[in-house]
């Protein structure tokens, strides 16, 4: 038997590991997974302090829990029920008087347990029915959205959830159902059976004097998980994941290792294979098999499924059993069954499974011989088993496991430490070598901001979704400023520009090219793309200035920054702004030629017509014609700018692309030069008095705690806890 100085010697290796890890904690970095895996051992300080050793019994309400361990205990304690609604977590200890205690559900479970109907409703409906008044308001308005739903979908939905409910409400304020009570095992079965308070029972605890267990030991009638009480499944589920520290899984013959708490074993045998090693397996009802093949038939059904699950089971703790058969048989051998009516009313089972032929043959003799009955004494097998393993082994084994759980988190921490103590052992100016360290994390950290912001300006430009810079707006704005700037124009002058020859003949064929000079159509689009692209492009170079000038100002050199500053100017995309506009404008020129063969047409039209009157056209004539060319200019110069609205914006973007993707490249290469010198700033700069302390206490923490964590490793390896 483990005593408990073991328990308290493992709990005091789990403290010192975790003196350790806390002390090395803020060096270990992002070891997140590693950090969480520790962090979850934690609690087995909880579990080796738990002074109870619980054995759980799991299995569906169907398969003969309760009558297993009344058939344990050879006495009739706890009620078999075979309602899901009656099932209950019932503990059963040693204690200095024989009782049950049954716990009752304070308020805040009882609204728990009331939510968890509600949202099995709201599945159902589809509907949202959070608790926002009384629970009473809250029932009718439950009710009446089922109704509702009901009516409008013509769909009838399963009423257990809503009845559940009303049961639940029916008695919420009765005070018999609240609280604590005490009562003698005799009345146990009318808290069970009929019981109109059930839904309030939390859980049930039985207390005996004479129980062939360490005093430690608690059995735990765990309700399942197909249970109608929500607690009581989240009850098995902490139980066999946290709590219990041995394990019996109870199945009938004819549906073995079947249904939810299976399921959840298998999800729980993949995180810890050893709950599963060491449980003990029953097929139950061993007795209700109709022949010698359909036991077979059954051993094969729990051999595939345990292969299914991947379920390593111990030969040794496998049975099959009736339970009930053996405890009939038990308490006519000891004279008692007349205390327990319900269960002499059954021994016609024993005439059904062949261990009698009669009931008037069985008295206590006889009794006690079918004890050792082929299908009997596998139940005394399996109690034998039980109870050797419990009063021996299993403690041994918690504590084995509770070791390897911490030799695990050793070996983690023993992988993240080492190195670090491996490089600090080597090194032969501490002061000197934390001084570059320092000034080269401060550079590497340095560049890297500086290099991420020049990144994302990039990457932001280069995967913007906007496409169309050139607005409607904007063609409208270059439009009013070319009819401003053809309003403006003195109509004598430019007659007299064109006007040659003695008899002042002129030529409107050159008017495009003279009025080109004086609207400056071409400089109208470089201003107003500039214009475009202010906020898309040039606030950002503004911005991204800012954010770089920010990062750390006493280590930037000044030439650098000036250099920055020259680079994020809107000079150089400009420059590319012109040039696109000179690029798109190259027709420009044939579009000129153009309108001057058509003004040219335009006039010898006319001369022709007129019988060349036109060379005697007075000034104030030449004037009006020449007005009405303006007009002409100007529409086309507008229909012309309509043209490359679309290649002007597919090539703004390119524009900006190309030009983004050169500053990137000459910024990143800007921060690559100009290393030595940051270097350099951040060694005049940077206070390292501090730094050296900080990196001298780091060392010393790393390497005294490694030599702990290898100290404790030993004393555990070397110090075997049996």
């Amino acid at each position: 038997m483990v005593t408990p100085t073991n328990a308290q010697k493992m709990i005091q290796y789990f403290q010192e590991y975790f003196t350790i890890y806390e002390a090395v904690l803020p060096y270990l970095g992002s070891e997140t997974n590693k950090k969480l895996i520790i962090e979850q051992k934690r609690d087995w300080i909880r579990k080796l302090r738990q002074t109870e050793f619980p054995v759980a019994f799991l299995g569906s309400y169907s398969a003969g829990k309760s009558t297993m361990i009344n058939a344990i205990l050879g006495r009739e304690i706890l009620p078999a029920t075979n309602q899901p609604t009656t099932a209950f977590p019932t503990l059963i200890k040693k204690g200095q008087a024989e009782k049950a205690v049954i716990y009752f559900m304070d308020e805040q479970a009882r609204l728990e347990l009331w939510d968890s109907f509600v949202s099995d409703i709201e599945k159902k409906i589809d509907q949202n029915l959070q608790r926002q008044e009384a629970i009473g308001k809250h029932f009718m308005r439950i009710k009446e959205a089922v109704q509702t739903y009901q009516q409008d979908t013509e769909v009838a939905i399963d009423q257990q959830a809503l009845i559940k409910l009303q049961a639940l409400l029916s008695n919420w304020g009765n005070d018999a159902y609240k609280g604590i009570k005490e009562v003698t095992l005799s009345e146990l079965r009318n808290y069970v059976e009929g019981y109109v308070g059930a839904i309030y029972v939390d859980k049930i605890e039985v207390f005996l004097e004479n129980l062939n267990l360490g005093d430690d030991i608690v059995l735990v009638d765990l309700p399942g998980l197909s249970v109608d009480n929500k607690r009581h499944e989240e009850f098995t589920k902490s139980y066999i994941k946290e709590k219990a520290k041995a394990f019996v899984v109870c199945s009938p013959h004819d549906k073995v290792l079947q249904g939810k708490e299976i399921e959840f074993l298998s999800k729980i045998n993949q995180q810890n294979p050893t709950i599963i090693e060491r449980a003990f397996w029953v097929i139950n009802k061993w007795d209700a098999a109709n022949s010698k093949l359909e036991q077979t038939q059954s051993l094969d059904s729990f051999k595939a499924q345990a292969k299914t699950y991947s379920f390593s089971i111990n030969a040794e703790r496998q049975f099959q059993t009736s339970a009930f058969n053996y405890l009939l048989l038990k308490l006519v051998s000891e004279g008692t069954i007349d205390e327990s009516p319900n269960l002499k009313e059954g021994l016609g089972n024993l005439i059904k499974s062949g261990i009698i032929k009669e009931e008037k043959e069985l008295n206590q003799t006889t009794a006690n011989s079918l004890l050792t009955h082929p299908d009997i004494i596998t139940f005394s097998q399996f109690i034998d088993s039980l109870f050797n393993y419990l009063n021996q082994g299993a403690k041994d084994e918690f504590i084995d496991d509770a070791k390897k759980e911490l030799l695990q988190i050793i070996r983690i921490l023993d992988g993240c430490l080492k190195p670090l103590d491996d490089s600090y052992s080597e090194s032969t100016n501490p002061e000197e070598e934390t001084k570059s360290v320092e000034i080269n994390k401060k550079l590497r950290s340095l560049i890297e901001q500086l290099k991420q912001k020049a990144t994302e300006f990039s990457q932001e430009i280069r995967t913007t979704q906007q496409s169309s810079f050139w607005q409607e707006s904007d063609t409208q704005a270059i439009n009013q400023e070319l009819s401003k700037k053809i309003q403006d124009i003195n109509r004598l002058d430019l007659l007299n520009e064109i006007s040659t020859g003695v008899d002042m003949d002129y030529n409107l064929a050159e008017l495009p090219y003279i009025l080109d000079k004086k609207v400056e159509l071409t400089l109208l689009m470089r201003k107003r793309l500039i214009s475009v692209i202010d906020s898309f492009f040039i606030q950002r170079l503004s911005k991204l200035l800012t954010a770089l000038e920010i990062i750390n100002p006493e280590y930037l050199p000044e030439e650098m920054m000036e250099k920055l500053e020259d680079k994020l100017c809107e000079r150089d995309i400009s420059m590319r702004l012109s040039g696109l506009a000179d690029a798109l404008f190259y027709q420009y020129g044939s579009e000129l030629q153009r309108i001057g063969l058509n003004l040219k047409d335009c006039q010898e039209q006319e001369l022709s017509e007129s019988d060349k009157l036109l060379r005697t056209k007075t000034r104030s004539d030449k004037l009006k014609e020449i007005e009405k060319v303006l007009q002409m200019y100007q529409t086309e110069l507008e229909e012309f700018i309509e043209t490359i609205v679309i290649p002007l914006n597919q090539n703004i973007r390119r524009t900006l692309e190309n030009h983004t993707k050169d500053l990137e490249k000459e910024l990143l290469e800007l921060f690559d030069n100009y290393q030595d010198e940051i270097t350099k700033k951040i060694a005049r700069n940077i206070n390292l008095d501090g730094l050296i302390i900080e990196e001298l206490t780091k060392q010393k923490t790393i390497t005294d705690s490694y030599v702990k964590l290898v100290n404790l490793k030993r004393a555990i390896l070397e110090n075997p806890e049996k």
